[in-house]
């Protein structure tokens, strides 16, 4: 029997009981290589929602996650919570690895930290801490590491699962639309998690923000969301011609003593940020990023992080083209065709030789996943999307993740095949691995996916 893309979402909300999930990303990293500033930048993006429990049981809501704060002081300020609902505090935020840091670092005593109304942490440890100020008023605190589900970046062998069989007995038309249902709740995820940024750090920044997460990949993703909250849309474009060279300055390669080495310092380019840089240098000095951050190997040259920020500093000095741009995918596609920079069309990184022929800004295949992953997210967040639109968009090879949901569902690579071909496909198979396969701790044995398959049969 065939069944509807509509029955197969009813089915599959009903096995995932998708309304009583808190829809985050899933984070996809190893948490304990993740520094402060890293787990600070997650939190800041919205990535662990906006409604958390205090430690003595109070429902917070933030409002206003605040300023970023570039002096010392509390991480955060300006911001403002809603507690249980009806009370409403304006103040700073202290985020902090252990409960005990706020102590360990005397903010207790520090008349800089007296504004502070929330102290997030992630450990504990065994005895308890309270976070209170100067005038010994106690500060709320929510301890992260209860509120979160983290997604090892590593997942486990793989080895067919008990699905396979149900699976083989479906016919391919039914497996499509249980895979178009999954992607239709993964875009949705998506799409709560873009309306969330936007609803505390408006449209245009929650749009920038995620377009810089898209050019970073999956190597730099969190290097670029952290340097563009920490640079802003804003602020950039109020830099005007300096904002090349805050990006670059900020992201620390305009501190690299290698490429300061070589003859790129003859490069009107390259003086051209400098020139720039030295003087805003003071202002940004103290969020450099440390280049420990980035991952400059393992990625094809095209995809180097130095040609990525030149992609967004371009996207940068465009935005109000960006903005005016009609919502439609295939409109957005034509439009980052047109990307284009007298540098970087010719240069794979600040240090390479110059290229013959040009190079696309972005390629199609960057270009169809920041459509899926950062625009039709955004148009879906306002009712504007296109699903059959979506459905069109080829996907590119896949990818390592992808081949281990394969080989857990249908055994074998090949059986998959026509089941990849385009993003939906692909991003509807992930939903199903991180709701089924990942979510299920008994090996597959107690896994609900076999029984929701067999009501489909």
């Amino acid at each position: 029997m065939q069944h509807s893309v509509s029955t197969c979402l009813g089915v599959y909300r009903e096995a995932t009981d998708l309304h009583a999930l808190q829809v985050h990303e899933p984070l996809g990293q190893i948490a304990e290589k993740w520094t402060e500033l890293e787990w600070q930048a997650l939190w800041y993006s919205g990535a662990f929602g906006t409604t958390f429990r205090s430690t003595d049981g109070a429902l917070i809501e933030i409002i206003q996650f605040g300023f970023w704060n570039r002096e010392s002081g509390p991480d955060f300020v300006h911001a403002a919570i809603r507690i249980d609902g009806n009370r409403t505090c304006e103040g700073d935020l202290e985020w902090d690895m252990h409960v005990a840091d706020w102590e360990r670092h005397g903010h207790s005593q520090n008349s800089a930290f007296d504004r502070v109304v929330l102290h997030v942490f992630l450990y504990s440890g065994g005895a308890s801490h309270f976070t209170r100020t100067r005038q010994n008023r106690e500060v709320i605190q929510i301890h992260l590491q209860k509120e979160i589900d983290l997604v090892d970046a590593h997942p486990p062998a793989v080895h067919p699962g008990r699905c396979c069989a149900p699976l083989r007995e479906l016919p391919s038309s039914t497996i499509d639309s249980l895979i178009e249902a999954a992607a239709q709740v993964r875009m949705q995820k998506k799409a709560e998690h873009f309306k969330r940024a936007a609803m505390v750090h408006g449209i245009d920044e929650a749009l920038f923000q995620a377009l810089a997460s898209a050019l970073g990949y999956k190597l730099n993703k969190l290097a670029f969301l952290l340097l563009a909250e920490r640079a802003k849309l804003r602020s950039l474009r109020e830099y005007g011609v300096k904002a090349e060279s805050v990006l670059f300055g900020l992201a620390g390669f305009l501190e690299d003593p290698g490429i300061n080495r070589t003859s790129l310092s003859e490069h009107e380019y390259w003086r051209g940020l400098w020139e720039h840089w030295w003087q805003l240098r003071s202002h940004f000095e103290r969020h450099i990023l440390q280049r420990s951050m980035w991952k400059l190997g393992m990625t094809r040259p095209s995809n180097h992080p130095h040609r990525r920020l030149g992609a967004l500093a371009e996207l940068v000095r465009r935005w109000k083209e960006i903005r005016l741009l009609r919502p439609r995918l295939e409109d957005v596609a034509d439009w980052f065709a047109t990307l284009s920079h007298e540098f970087w069309d010719y240069h794979f990184s600040l240090v390479s030789a110059a290229t013959e022929r040009p190079i696309r800004l972005l390629g199609e295949t960057r270009v169809n996943e920041i459509l899926a992953n950062v625009i039709y997210p955004m148009l879906t967040s306002s009712h504007q999307g296109d699903w059959e639109a979506y459905k069109k968009i080829r996907a590119e090879l896949a990818h390592r993740r992808l081949a281990i949901v394969c080989g857990r569902l249908f055994g074998q690579m090949d059986r998959a095949r026509e089941h990849i071909r385009f993003l939906y496909q692909q991003q509807g198979l992930l939903q199903i691995f991180e709701d089924f396969c990942l979510a299920d701790a008994t090996n597959c044995a107690g896994c609900q996916f076999p029984e929701m398959i067999a009501k489909l049969r």
